[in-house]
């Protein structure tokens, strides 16, 4: 909270000053009486009664999990749970950085007495992502308008747009090291990995018999196949990536996030292994860990909170401390050594992306990429970037690498059973 005072009230202050001096000075007492009133609104301004103000605030959306470009109405109601009056009161709202105000205004001003409450609306377009209002900002000023407190009222309000998948980029390659067929499950190659609780359709040969007899508990005991491989999710961060389709629309690295974090939540399900990695000016690397490390894997991957991902790129003037895209790729290769499926999530603005591919295929490691598309073509230049971007798909799937290619109002899940077919 922050109290200050504003000049509103100098001006006759000084217009006091001044006819006063001149009455002084040339001996007029008419001049002198004119000074009075000035004095008195100055006064007026310094002895009135300041603004004690308690201010609660509460703030609704219309939908907590919308679809991407979906339309949202955010409700914002500020109380004043105080005693006295505010006369004046401006509110701005705190609204997420990648969301855009389509409808109405995310600034307000009221007259509220005591347990009186003010609301007002607007609509947000929801984009790929978790999105966390920030503070609403205040600033009461007292009834002189001589005096201003600058504040910000909090509340958790949360928008979660993000797409589901059920199936893996990973899946092919999966495939091809293990066939497509079923293997029957012996506890040859396998390794003792959890106790879980029983679900529905476990295989009978995996039910704890011994627990069941001392509780009457079912559980079912998990292996892992010691051929498995730990999935690692890469991200292209770098400054170039933090391109847009549109002034409205959210950049290719918010649109990494949310479909990196549409993975985790399948691997979860799978129980698999899983590390991540930020390629970018500053290198982040979480190495693989098992089940309860999808966690700390997807808290690590959200913009607008301390995750690791920046929300708005890197400033060009600032100078980077991490190390060339190249050198981090090969790092992330070097820790893998030949025992991880790679996801690299990058737009494909350049080159690099695909020597890295070739990088990390080198060291060994299974890759395949996920490529969200802002490209346009409402320009000859942006024409170009996207037959640019058409073409480095092309080599890639040339090559051998799986590569879904993920429009960001499109499903997820139909362009990775897409990229994936054989």
């Amino acid at each position: 909270m922050t109290l200050r005072r504003t000049v509103r009230w100098n001006v006759p202050l000084v217009a006091g000053l001044f006819a006063a001096g001149v009455g002084v000075f040339f001996e007029e007492p008419t001049t002198l009486l004119l000074a009075v009133p000035a004095f008195v609104f100055a006064a007026y301004g310094h002895l009135a009664p300041k603004s004690g103000t308690t201010l609660e605030i509460e703030r609704t959306v219309s939908a907590d999990h919308p679809a991407h470009g979906e339309t949202v109405e955010v409700t914002t109601t500020v109380r004043n749970a105080g005693r006295r009056p505010v006369f004046d009161l401006r509110v701005v709202d705190g609204v997420p950085r990648l969301l855009s105000v389509e409808d109405g205004s995310a600034r307000h001003t009221a007259v509220l007495g005591p347990d009186e409450e003010t609301t007002f609306s607007y609509t947000v377009v929801a984009t790929h992502g978790v999105h966390r209002f920030e503070p609403a900002s205040v600033l009461v000023r007292d009834l002189a308008g001589g005096t201003e407190v600058a504040d910000s009222l909090e509340t958790e309000t949360v928008l979660a747009c993000q797409p589901t998948v059920r199936t893996l980029p990973t899946d092919r390659a999966m495939r091809r090291r293990h066939g497509s067929s079923t293997p029957i499950e012996t506890d040859d190659g396998l390794e003792f990995a959890a106790v879980r609780e029983y679900r529905r359709g476990d295989p009978v040969n995996r039910i704890d018999w011994n627990r069941y007899a001392r509780s009457g508990t079912l559980s079912t005991v998990r292996f892992r196949d010691e051929r498995s491989r730990s999935i690692v999710l890469c991200l292209d961060a770098r400054t170039q990536s933090y391109h847009a389709a549109g002034s409205d629309e959210p950049h290719a690295v918010a649109c990494e996030v949310a479909a990196a974090r549409a993975v985790i939540d399948a691997i979860e399900k799978r129980d698999e292994p899983i590390g991540a990695a930020v390629l970018g000016p500053k290198f982040e690397w979480i190495p693989p860990g098992s089940a309860h490390h999808v966690a700390t894997v997807r808290r690590a991957l959200e913009l607008e909170t301390d995750g690791i991902v920046p929300v708005d790129p890197p400033s060009s003037n600032r100078r980077s401390e991490a190390a060339p895209f190249d050198e981090q790729v090969r790092t992330v290769g070097g820790r893998l050594a030949r025992k991880a499926d790679v996801v690299l999530f990058s737009p494909l603005l350049d080159d690099d992306p695909i020597d890295a591919t070739r990088t990390l295929e080198s060291a060994g490691c299974s890759v395949a990429v996920l490529s969200p598309d802002v490209t346009t073509d409402r320009s000859l230049g942006t024409e170009l970037a996207r037959l640019q971007r058409d073409n480095r798909i092309g080599s890639l799937r040339r090559s051998g690498t799986d590569v879904i290619d993920w429009r960001p109002d499109r499903s997820l899940e139909m362009a990775i059973q897409r990229g994936i077919r054989p």
